[in-house]
């Protein structure tokens, strides 16, 4: 039964574009927890009850008292928890563990992260829950107990399905090989999926609307992509060029200035997402930035410029953006087609 289900997760990581470097299982880590806990009655950090089963008292944090070992020995979930913490120091030596887990564990990682300082562990001031607020669909929120979770393989199937509808409506991609043709709407449905769940705030509540999703004029993956894409059409009507002449280029109209200040704040948005644990920031800039090329694009001619200096510059400027946006969305696992 257990690699039955295992080889189901590999199926959708693998169309998710999801790689892990190691797993933990929960076989394993309770075992270890459960030592860390017999210690800590050793010591006064936890203490048992006349039924056998132990707790700690937590009181004083304001996180009540927290059952850690049932009275016939077995473990729970915080139990296991310690012992993954301490296997991920012990393999890794972090200094810091994300934890990105919905909001509705907030609790049981305030419990977690207390008892780790209390155990004295080196990491425990780096434990960090990023907690996420619950995705909903337009019908209403998902309640495994009235059967309406969406399964992640469906779900990522209709994002194909619309993805398919869209580009083929276009018909940009006709041209190409059927496999390369299916490889751009994977890239499509995956930029879809992906960029609509990553651009609201982590805390925020959301709503998942599919074929939103895949609108090429909204505030969307596929959105960002085509800009990018407009860029390498740019591209392949030129042949390898002297560009030296764009610094000859001036003044500088208010789009050209305006993307240049955007591309500028490239480094400090990532920054800004690190600091903050904040994915969206990235996301959001990606579409920003996007959406001044396309204003730029439809606004002033690249390849048929006034002079050749106001030509090569508005060519580099637009290599510029199109490896800003790749490297930006490559950050948020998403690639970035050269057709679509």
């Amino acid at each position: 039964m257990n690699s039955w289900v295992y080889q189901g997760f590999d199926t959708t990581y693998q169309a998710l574009g999801v790689a892990f470097d190691k797993f933990y299982f929960e076989s394993d880590t309770y075992l270890l927890g459960k030592d860390t806990v017999e210690k800590g009655l050793q010591s006064g950090i936890f203490y048992r009850l006349d039924d056998g089963s132990v707790w700690i008292d937590l009181e004083d944090a304001k996180l009540d008292k927290k059952l850690v070992l049932r009275k016939d020995g077995t473990s729970v979930y915080i139990t296991q928890d310690i012992g993954t913490a301490q296997l991920r120091y012990r393999d890794f030596g972090v200094e810091k563990m994300v934890y990105v887990v919905a909001d509705e564990q907030n609790y049981h990682f305030q419990v977690l992260f207390e008892i780790m300082k209390r155990l004295g562990e080196p990491y425990a001031e780096g434990l960090f829950h990023l907690s996420y607020g619950m995705v909903e669909l337009p019908t209403g929120r998902m309640k495994s107990r009235e059967g309406t979770v969406v399964d992640a393989d469906d779900l990522l199937a209709e994002v194909v399905r619309e993805a398919r509808e869209n580009t083929m409506e276009r018909e940009n991609i006709a041209g190409l090989p059927e496999a390369e043709q299916e490889e751009v709407i994977r890239k499509i449905a995956l930029a879809a999926l992906k960029f609509f769940l990553i651009k609201v705030h982590p805390k925020k509540r959301m709503i998942f609307d599919p074929k939103e999703s895949v609108d090429l004029q909204g505030q969307t993956g596929p959105y960002v992509q085509n800009a990018y894409v407009r860029v390498q059409s740019v591209l392949r009507k030129i042949e390898s060029e002297d560009l030296s002449a764009a610094s000859a280029h001036e003044p500088l109209n208010a789009d050209e200035r305006d993307l240049i200040g955007q591309v500028y704040q490239f480094p400090g948005i990532i920054q800004e997402a690190a600091r903050e644990y904040d994915p969206s920031a990235i996301a959001n800039y990606c579409f920003n930035l996007a959406k001044a090329y396309h204003r730029f694009y439809h606004e002033h001619s690249i390849l048929r410029a006034e002079n050749e200096a106001a030509r090569a510059f508005r060519l580099q400027l637009s290599m510029a953006v199109a490896h800003v946006l790749r490297n930006g969305m490559d950050l948020l696992g998403i690639d970035m087609p050269e057709r679509m």
